[in-house]
């Protein structure tokens, strides 16, 4: 009768339940907790060990990354860096050239013809006439570039293949 009072049966589920003394019941449910505190400590270091050779991989590619751009960038500015200038010099005399030189009022329109002969004007409309040609300059010198190196690759290909 005793095994009997300490079984009940679920009829729910079909499951039997074992009522158990306290003193048991709580020494396995602090081993059940040491237990999973256990699992989360091992899964905190293995997320911890993931986050940091992560955060070192990110480091180490930034790094790269941008020693490589510093390098490229710089690269570029001793090739073209004339060049850029020019682009600059035409911009900025540009809009200098319309800020003084032909302002867009009607003060500005009849003051114009009077204006188009001040030194300033004429060294804003000579930067900018030059910084045309010579953009123009460096477009042509890009194309005959590209138009000579494809034409190289071509040709090695072209020998390559009569080779084989």
């Amino acid at each position: 009768m005793s095994s009997r009072r300490n079984r009940v049966t679920n009829k729910k589920h079909g499951k039997k339940i074992m009522e158990e003394r306290p003193e048991i019941k709580d020494a396995e449910t602090s081993m059940l907790r040491e237990e999973i505190n256990n699992d989360q400590e091992k899964e905190l270091e293995k997320c911890e060990y993931f986050s940091d050779k992560f955060l070192r991989v990110s480091y180490n590619v930034t790094i790269y990354l941008f020693d490589v751009t510093y390098k490229i960038v710089k690269f570029v500015f001793k090739i073209s860096g004339i060049y850029l200038l020019w682009i600059c010099l035409h911009y900025i005399a540009s809009h200098l050239y319309i800020t003084f030189c032909v302002p867009s009022t009607i003060f500005g329109f009849i003051m114009s013809p009077f204006m188009t002969a001040t030194p300033h004007c004429l060294g804003l409309r000579w930067i900018v006439y030059n910084a045309a040609n010579m953009i123009n300059n460096m477009w042509l010198v890009l194309g005959a570039w590209i138009c000579s190196t494809i034409l190289i690759i071509n040709h090695t290909e072209t020998r390559d293949a009569t080779s084989h």
